[in-house]
């Protein structure tokens, strides 16, 4: 019965979110970790210093008590980012072999959109359907692409919120968050590893789960001009459930095929900001704190023994990952140049919560400023489009652990269209 109510869900949610979004979100990696958030146009323009100025029909994605006091009509924000991420450049070794080269480009297009409801007397609901977290790295030259040839997580994600005000200048919202997460891990290639020799070794894992959490918030206006805001997105830990097919070649080798399962962390955070009104201007401060320290390994659970002493040395250990708690510190300015332009800038400083210790090719962290800007255009009373482009610039990372030496080098582009209509 339990698997059953998990697979209606499951596919609830794809019929209702997936239609929209299937055309988006394939290959991706983002921010600090695999977290994602830019997921409007206003958050690509202030690099995602946006959570006590929330408005709109966004509003119920990056902080739902502020809906509240947006205008009283109903919006729609529909939105459009394309991602480009140029080959991650590694200079050094892997397993001590030269393993100098670049993974895969990838450029994506992801779909969201945000809607708020009128008032109704005290309160406001909206939806949001976004991407919050993903990433995708592929390495197609030896030795990376043995381990490494495709690492993916996908993640969609459906949020209904309602917001109640409890003062004039305090208002309280939450939401409730669903979640669609599929993964998948494809290797193939020659290594040498201590103990084992040169063989050859092939795995191929893909599984998907359907989970549930919440969000909460709070802002308050101590004077008309300021409005401090406080957010929190609850853990959510995935288990992703499918098949697995293993390989490697000699002596004590074989294969598998089976049920296999990973669990993934989709961390908690907590954002505090303060966003004060200045004539035309707003001016934003975000600090972000995000709980990576609750991803400890990377363990493949089987539905059965492996069956071979190869298979079970390489596949079947966890690997141990220890991420760190990481800071994001976020700037955001907004000006009203006119009744029909809006200006958007945006400054961060984003930290990668991955040591050196484990660091490797599935996710080659490195701490990157980011900037950003973007431009609104009210074309009508019940129209206004926005463009906005954003660069997360990357610092370079050098490794040293008992597998990878070398240097990382890597960077992020995102040109963000988006129209918002009010009726």
């Amino acid at each position: 019965m339990k698997h059953t109510l998990k697979m209606v869900k499951k596919w609830f949610f794809v019929l209702v979110v997936g239609g929209f979004l299937s055309s988006g979100f394939s290959e991706l990696v983002f921010a600090a970790g695999y977290k994602i958030p830019e997921q409007s146009s206003n958050a690509i323009g202030l690099a995602a210093a946006y959570v006590a100025n929330a408005h709109g029909p966004d509003s119920a994605y990056y902080n739902p008590a502020n809906m509240v006091w947006s205008s009283d009509s109903a919006a729609l924000e529909t939105s459009l980012s394309y991602i480009h991420l140029p080959g991650v450049d590694f200079s050094g070794t892997y397993l001590s072999v030269p393993a100098s080269t670049s993974s895969k480009r990838e450029d994506v297009v992801l779909p969201n959109i945000h809607y708020i409801s009128p008032s109704v007397g005290k309160a406001r609901f909206g939806f949001s359907i976004v991407y919050p977290f993903g990433l995708s790295k592929r390495w197609d030259a030896l030795p990376q692409r043995t381990f490494f040839k495709e690492f993916t997580l996908e993640v969609i994600e459906l949020d209904l919120a309602v917001a109640f005000m409890v003062r004039e200048n305090f208002s309280m919202g939450w939401g409730i968050r669903g979640l669609f997460s599929e993964g998948i891990i494809k290797g193939d290639g020659t290594a040498t590893l201590a103990g084992l020799g040169t063989r050859t070794y092939a795995r191929e894992l893909k599984g998907d789960d359907f989970n549930s959490g919440y969000y909460l918030s709070l802002s308050y206006k101590p004077v008309r001009a300021l409005t401090l805001s406080t957010l929190y997105r609850s853990k959510i830990t995935p288990n992703l459930e499918g098949n697995a097919t293993l390989s490697a070649s000699g002596a004590g080798g074989g294969t598998f095929s089976g049920p296999a399962s990973l669990e993934v962390v989709l961390p908690a955070t907590w954002q505090v900001a303060a966003a004060y009104t200045h004539s035309r201007a707003v001016f934003e401060f975000v600090y972000e704190r995000t709980y990576w320290s609750a991803y400890r390994s990377l363990d493949i659970e089987y539905g059965s023994a492996l069956g071979s002493p190869v298979l079970s040395a390489v596949f079947d250990d966890a690997v141990v990952k220890n991420w760190e708690n990481s800071d994001t510190y976020r700037l955001g300015f907004t000006y009203l140049y006119s009744q029909n332009f809006t200006w958007l800038l945006g400054l961060g400083y984003d930290e990668s919560p991955i040591p050196n210790a484990t660091l490797s090719f599935e996710l080659p962290g490195a701490d990157a400023i980011i900037y950003s800007t973007a431009l609104k255009y009210r074309a009508g009373e019940n129209t206004m489009w926005a463009l906005g482009y954003l660069l997360s610039d990357k610092k370079d990372r050098d490794v040293s652990n008992a597998s990878v030496n070398g240097t990382f080098k890597s960077r992020i582009h995102i040109v963000n269209a988006s129209l918002t209509y009010y009726f």
